[in-house]
């Protein structure tokens, strides 16, 4: 990839200046709704056309090893849910929504309506570069925002794909994208964009809110963080471990609600241990050639991060932790097979970062008391997962942590039903998007009042202190 390519600041100007003029807003205001699905849906055929699946599924490839059905099935399914969700309710989104007004604004009629916030940066991650861009973008247009879309230099395959792809659908004016560099990425967040909405680590996550305090710039933060899954003691270890085994070795491990790390009764710590092993075997070394030589099994996405993972099992080990399943690492193919690491302890890197990995560090407990403070201890999750058949313990467990989303007996599907919201809490995001939620987003909800009879002038100056005392009674009502 060229310099140029990738240090691209004098681009980033260009598109901002362009897209950011008034007239430009405007006319992005005025859309209707049929334009804007119109929008959506090209993306779509685009998206769904034979040539160009080829082309995004080989980028995946190309970046992280990522097989074609699980490009499809992580990558294409989650966007085309949401576009359906949008094409079927995107008419009563926008229609104003009539609210109610206190009897001492009698003779007033108040209303929301909708209207976009105008000029907003999509700024996408890289281990899913292709439905964490596209995702927030088709609910930008939904709201009728001017949008330009920063894909992840780290998956220069897939960025140089959604490129082409707006490219060839949009005029710049509404939708464009610009690739860069972190220099171009800095240059960005320089300006005074209507909407950030950042999908990243909550370390990014603080330098995207902190440039965009210098304007007073809205916010969508979509984060991560240590999301811990819970096995409780009645729960079938097979079943635990198939689903556990499937959320931490998807696309290698590299996924924001992936389980992090594993709280589980001690008396079923071994029986997880060989079932998880099993599981991993029959998913990726049916032919028992080993796991690097399944061609369904992704790779870190650069050496940088491969050194990172690996230093994280190098420092457990070094401080007491043991590798109970796993081992195999090859840096030329930035390979990691699944680890799952036992002993573990909270002083640990392990325990104190996100893994964005395949490694899944393991904590016993012998009471579902002690789990509550033992997630605590950590910033607020991204998602929680209880594996349980008890009622009541799943109830405690709900009742007694916070999260920014959860999930009852399966893994990996906070994100995906567009009618809830999705996001995280406090460090592991700010904001939510999916479906209305998403819309509302990149919307300003404007309150509107309007006086259809009576009047306030009973409350202008020379006052009458009777008739202030009759309203503070009215407010009362």
């Amino acid at each position: 990839m060229s310099n140029e390519r990738f240090h691209n600041i004098a681009e980033a100007e260009r598109l901002f200046a362009l897209q950011h003029a008034d007239a430009n807003l405007q006319l992005a205001k005025e859309t209707t709704v049929e334009q804007r699905l119109a929008r959506i849906r090209k993306i779509e055929r685009y998206l769904r056309d034979e040539k160009h699946q080829q082309e995004w599924t080989d980028a995946l490839w190309q970046d992280l090893h990522k097989n074609r059905d699980e490009a499809i099935a992580t990558e294409l399914l989650p966007i085309l849910s949401c576009m359906k969700h949008i094409y079927d309710e995107l008419h009563g989104w926008v229609k104003d929504t009539p609210t109610g007004v206190p009897l001492a604004l009698a003779g007033l009629k108040s209303y929301i309506r909708h209207e976009p916030k105008g000029h907003v940066l999509i700024i996408g991650p890289w281990n899913y570069p292709l439905q964490l861009a596209i995702n927030p973008l088709i609910h930008a247009i939904a709201a009728g925002s001017v949008i330009l879309v920063k894909p992840s230099e780290m998956a220069q395959a897939t960025s140089a794909f959604i490129k082409k792809m707006i490219g060839e659908l949009f005029d710049e004016r509404e939708i464009a994208v610009v690739e860069g560099d972190v220099p171009t990425t800095t240059a960005l967040l320089s300006k005074p964009w209507h909407h950030i909405f950042f999908t990243g680590s909550p370390a990014v996550g603080k330098v995207v809110m902190k440039a965009a305090s210098e304007h007073l710039t809205s916010v969508t933060l979509e984060l991560g963080g240590k999301s811990p899954v819970i096995v409780d003691d009645g729960y079938d270890v097979e079943k635990a471990a198939e689903k556990i085994s499937w959320g931490k070795c998807v696309n290698a491990g590299q996924t924001c609600i992936a389980p992090d790390y594993l709280l589980i009764h001690q008396s079923k710590l071994q029986s997880f241990l060989q079932a998880f092993a099993k599981r991993v075997d029959n998913m990726y070394d049916t032919e028992g050639k080993g796991v690097r030589a399944s061609q369904e099994y992704g790779r870190i996405i650069n050496v940088r991060n491969f050194q990172r993972v690996k230093g994280l099992i190098d420092d457990a080990v070094a401080k007491g932790a043991r590798v109970a399943i796993g081992g195999e690492l090859v840096e030329e193919e930035k390979f990691i097979a699944p680890h799952v690491l036992i002993d573990v302890t909270p002083e640990m890197s392990i325990m104190r970062e996100e893994i964005f990995g395949p490694l899944l560090p393991v904590i016993t407990f012998t009471d579902i008391k002690e789990v509550p403070t033992l997630i605590a201890r950590l910033e607020r999750p991204l998602a929680l997962y209880i594996l349980s058949n008890n009622r009541r313990n799943t109830e405690y467990l709900l009742h007694n942590t916070t999260a920014g989303g959860t999930v009852i007996n399966d893994l990996m599907l906070t994100s995906v039903n567009p009618m809830l919201p999705f996001g995280g809490v406090n460090n592991s995001g700010i904001g939510k998007s999916n479906g209305r939620y998403g819309f509302v987003e990149f919307s300003n909800e404007r309150g509107v009042l309007k006086r259809s009879w009576g009047t306030l002038s009973m409350l202008f100056p020379p006052y009458n202190s009777t008739l202030v005392k009759w309203a503070e009674r009215i407010s009362r009502l």
